[in-house]
């Protein structure tokens, strides 16, 4: 580890952070309204939104190469004309993070000072709070420097200049507001509205003036290493003057000289729509006693934000985990944007991480249910769906304007779903009514509908009357459609890309395998769901649309299902009748039936994998076909080609036996496995590119998709392995993960990164899938902490590698109840794998022990008191 903790909250420190490079924190507030990035040289951005950035938007090399990207802080002293910077290392300096603060402590001959950025949680602003002590009593200036940008992403390559010349400023007694007068787009201009302002003050007075363009501030030569208006003592202007009109506006605000002690400045940096707000925000602010006071508030609610908490009694790893925890509500606020090795985002998140995030903010007790209905409606009647939701819950068809699919967005809705409704017992929701995402793109993104000039984006009847069809209607829609389209093979058609964005290249012809075992795996879960419903609800039909029939072809008219060109004609029916609009018809259909079709098509699939799939020779499963329709992987020039999903998810689907599941275990550990970095990598080397199946394979290798350790996929391995028994096996592929993360190699602060480089560097910090996939394992499969539509089951699966001590507690709530769970382990072990003993409820109850299992049903839950449910697990 490059950090150490200092206390049990995730609190650490880094010493000397300048000697690792690419490090970045984000920071924003409990909406995020607001999103700010640093770095230990005070390097970031700062912005509400694509369109509106305070400071220049960056990508990862800015953090360490662009001098407009820094929030700088010069000192200069009078009596020997030395200047010192805060982004430049001082003789002494240690960073400190918490939740969620940046703290720098930097110290020389004549300065001590802190840094202290973080955001408030209530708030729409960065706070910069410097505390300097004057060591040796010497008379210095100093100036606060911060470049402002005032305008949107797009505008770094596109008339970058031109929207500078919009650029109007107000200087005032506490600092400077920039107001553009017009939002450029060249589409259609409109007035600008925004305000980018910077506040600031020294023990509650404001500064001596101002250098508010980077002309003023720089001089001619524009030399970042020596500013004119600080190496030949400018006087700061305190007016504004016409000239600084249409030029790069910049924050400077200097301070006069002075020897004082110690000195408290304070900086106020935001983005808003009222120069009230600036004024109300600053007042709250204006000296370091508000200040502290907010930093303790904030820091307080994120930790309050954490309500599951797990203690395996190991210092670094429950620490470790804390970070981990926080992960998936980052990408809830951020999406898959708005950090600096992030740069291909405009905002928003994408169908994936909507769904995968949710895992964790359920486990952690959060109101979801919202959440769940908004996401159901990007789904279209053709099975695709709206890629980007933005935090105001409106879907984009695509990020970037392109018409594509990806063929396993199907299956995660299902699976998150699965989890609410095991938690809450909620199958109200199944039968709430929404409408279905219509845009220009129809046929699964095969034709576009030029016609289509709809003001809003939802499906209509033949009658123009919005549509609308139960949860469970879209989510019988989003498979069925699955089995059905499918290739020349048999096996569901790749499209555009599945999980692994990188196979991309092959859209007439490839097919994905392991998505095809996920949606047999969903079949399963539907067909529990339509039990359940039949046996609480007493409910023996249930509503669909009637084109819909088309797809239980058991009900409507049978299809051949080795037949594969049946299957498409079958689809292309559907698709055809539904194309513009559907006839708004509704059947009901009993729910047997339904079960009964469900099944046939979950049997036939798994049987279809195991016997097609299974490659005899090299013992592990081929997952996919290529653009030509061959297979992708097994013994290719001489070569091993084998993907990590391609196992994972036939083991994690259940379609995979126990043998094969073994085989699988070899390969990978023989393929896949890093003999120094002791990790998994997500592919082999296929030797370059590889144009028939996607772009990956022309990344170096060892990076991104092709042959990183990547982080989702291996703790997804982990999870499969769990699911099949295999535990030690499972615990080894998810401690890879851990020791990775903190190994030195990985260069990074206590999270797991999207994936680690061939060198075992991390990168991509924080918005990654893999946090939420690795505590929803560590919680459901290791600790085996379930539910079922509202009975509470413990079922570990622990070994002796778990325990780091003799005790494993976990902290969550359920069904509106704080529980604490204590694994207890023997004192003498007889094996390696342990099972339940018994289990006793606040100390003094006996809890009833089926196997190797406890059950704790609805019905007792709800008689106990409302307070912490302590459950004692012994093992033996």
């Amino acid at each position: 580890m490059i950090y150490k903790f200092i206390d049990e909250e995730g609190k650490f420190s880094v010493e000397n952070p300048y000697r690792f490079s690419y490090l970045y924190f984000p920071l924003t507030n409990k909406e995020g309204s607001i999103f700010s990035s640093i770095s230990p040289n005070l390097a970031g951005d700062i912005k509400k939104d694509n369109d509106r950035f305070l400071t220049i938007p960056v990508s990862i090399e800015d953090i360490k190469n662009n001098p407009l990207a820094k929030r700088e802080f010069f000192i200069k002293i009078k009596e020997n004309g030395k200047i010192f910077r805060l982004s430049l290392p001082w003789q002494k300096d240690r960073l400190e993070i918490g939740l969620l603060y940046h703290k720098l402590i930097k110290e020389n001959e004549f300065f001590y000072t802190e840094v202290v950025n973080f955001v408030p949680f209530d708030l729409d602003v960065e706070v910069m709070w410097i505390k300097l002590i004057n060591k040796k009593n010497v008379r210095y200036k100093p100036t606060f420097f911060l470049p402002l940008y005032g305008r949107g992403g797009k505008n770094l390559r596109d008339h970058r200049h031109v929207t500078s010349l919009l650029n109007r400023i107000k200087l005032q007694k506490f600092g400077i507001i920039l107001k553009p007068t017009l939002v450029f787009d060249e589409r259609k201009h409109r007035e600008n509205d925004t305000l980018y302002f910077v506040w600031g003050t020294r023990n509650g007075k404001p500064p001596a003036g101002q250098f508010p363009t980077l002309l003023e501030f720089l001089g001619e030569t524009l030399l970042w290493e020596y500013p004119e208006a600080i190496y030949k003592d400018k006087k700061p202007y305190q007016r504004k003057k016409k000239e600084f009109d249409g030029k790069e506006v910049c924050a400077a605000l200097q301070f006069s000289s002075t020897k004082i002690k110690e000195a408290h400045y304070i900086f106020i940096m935001g983005i808003t729509l009222s120069k009230k707000y600036i004024r109300e925000v600053f007042l709250k602010l204006n000296n370091f006693k508000k200040v502290e006071r907010y930093l303790n508030k904030t820091e307080e609610f994120w930790k309050k934000n954490l309500r599951l908490r797990f203690k395996f009694h190991n210092f670094n790893f429950d620490n470790w985990l804390l970070w981990v925890g926080t992960q998936p509500t980052l990408r809830k606020l951020f999406g898959c944007s708005f950090l600096p090795h992030f740069d291909y985002g405009k905002g928003g998140r994408g169908w994936r991480d909507l769904w995968q995030d949710l895992l964790t903010l359920i486990l952690n007790d959060e109101e979801v249910e919202t959440l769940i209905l908004n996401n159901l409606k990007g789904i279209r009647i053709d099975g695709t769906n709206a890629t980007i939701i933005t935090s105001q819950g409106e879907f984009i068809a695509d990020r970037n304007r392109i018409s594509r699919v990806w063929t396993d967005h199907g299956i995660w809705p299902l699976l998150t779903l699965e989890l609410y409704l095991r938690k809450t017992n909620n199958l109200d929701i199944l039968f709430r009514k929404i409408p279905y995402f219509r845009d220009y793109q129809i046929m699964r993104a095969k034709e576009f509908d030029f016609q289509f000039n709809q003001k809003d984006n939802f499906l209509r009847t033949k009658d123009n009357k919005i549509y609308k069809g139960t949860v469970l209607e879209h989510l019988l829609l989003q498979n069925l459609i699955a089995f059905f389209n499918v290739g020349k093979h048999n096996f569901l058609r790749l499209e555009n890309g599945d999980w692994n964005d990188g196979l991309d290249m092959a859209p007439q012809k490839g097919e994905s395998i392991p998505f095809y075992c996920m949606y047999a795996y969903n079949f399963l879960i539907l067909e529990e769901l339509l039990k359940k419903i039949r046996e609480e609800r007493r409910i023996k039909r249930v509503e669909i649309f009637e084109e819909l029939l088309l797809l239980l072809d058991s009900i409507y008219s049978s299809v051949d299902y080795s037949n594969y060109q049946e299957k498409l004609n079958r689809l292309n029916d559907y698709l055809e009748k539904t194309k513009f609009f559907i006839k708004g018809k509704k059947v009901k259909i009993e729910i047997e039936k339904i079960i009964s079709d469900l099944r046939k098509k979950t049997d036939w699939m798994s049987e279809y994998v195991k016997k097609r799939a299974w490659l005899k020779k090299e013992k592990f499963f081929l997952g996919y076909y290529d653009n030509k329709g061959k297979p992708a992987e097994g013994i290719k020039k001489k070569r091993i080609g084998l993907l990590l999903q391609s196992q994972v998810f036939p083991l994690l689907s259940g379609v995979a036996n126990k043998i094969q599941a073994k085989f699988v275990w070899y390969a990978v550990n023989k393929y896949l496995k890093d003999k120094e970095l002791k990790g998994y990598r997500l592919n082999t080397d296929f030797g370059g590119n590889y144009l028939d199946l996607g772009r990956a394979f022309s990344f170096s290798f060892g990076d991104k998709e092709n042959g990183a350790f990547f982080n989702h996929m291996v703790v997804m391995f982990a999870h499969s392995l769990y699911r099949q028994g295999f535990l030690k096996e499972g615990f080894k592929v998810l401690e890879s993960v851990y020791k990775m993360a903190t190994s030195p190699h990985a260069k990074i602060y206590p999270m797991i990164p999207e994936y680690f480089n061939r060198e075992g560097k991390g990168l991509y910090f924080y918005l990654t899938g893999s946090a939420s996939w690795f505590i929803y394992t560590l919680f459901k499969e290791v600790l085996g902490i379930k539910f079922s539509f509202g009975d509470l089951i413990i079922q570990p699966k622990l070994i002796r590698r778990n325990f780091f001590k003799d005790i494993i507690e976990v902290k969550f709530r359920f069904s509106h109840l704080p529980f604490h769970i204590i694994f207890i382990r023997p004192k003498r072990e007889k094996g390696k794998i342990y099972r339940i003993e018994k289990g006793i409820l606040n100390k003094r109850t006996p809890l009833k022990k089926e196997k190797d299992k406890i059950i704790l049903p609805k019905k007792e839950i709800e008689k106990l008191p409302l307070k912490e449910c302590l459950v004692e697990i012994y093992l033996r």
